[in-house]
Formats: structure tokens, C-alpha cells, sequence
């Protein structure tokens, strides 16, 4: 398992890792110490994809952010690129 906290900002929470293999393809977030119901009238789970330089230094990207983490991941391929 991964160590996110490098990477994943500071008022977010890590809910959901998608791997393919062993690397680190995607992370979904949503508000720390919040509920998963709270989250979701908020809009407020976020969609990132995870790069590791050749060095192994892991960079974030927010893809998206919306009420519904499954329409996150269908929007975004997230199925399809960890078959790839």
C-alpha cells in the first residue's frame, strides 16, 4: 500500500486507491472527518490521478470533483485504464 499523505491534500481524505498491478493509478478523496452521506451533498469527493517520475517521486492531478464517486470513475475511464 501507498503512503498518500505526501501527496493528498491536507483537508481531504484518501477513501478509495485504484492500483494496477502495484502502481498507483488513481485516488479518490473526500472531506476529512466527514460522512460519506455529508460528502455527497457537499459535492464534494474529488478524482485525482497519481505520475511517479523515474526518480519515484509521486505528483497529484485533480481530475474532478463531484456528489457521485461512481460517476467519477465512469467519467474518467477509471475501469478501463486499470485493465489497460
Amino acid at each position: 500500500m501507498t503512503d498518500l499523505t505526501a501527496i493528498c491534500p491536507k483537508d481531504e481524505m484518501v477513501w478509495v486507491s485504484y492500483y494496477k498491478h502495484n502502481d498507483l493509478l488513481f485516488f479518490l478523496t473526500g472531506p476529512s472527518g466527514v460522512s460519506s452521506t455529508a460528502a455527497a451533498q457537499s459535492g464534494s469527493f474529488r478524482l485525482y490521478s497519481v505520475t511517479t517520475s523515474n526518480k519515484g517521486i509521486m505528483k497529484a492531478k485533480k481530475l474532478g470533483q463531484g456528489s457521485n464517486p461512481t460517476e467519477l470513475e465512469k467519467k474518467y475511464s477509471v475501469a478501463e485504464k486499470m485493465c489497460e
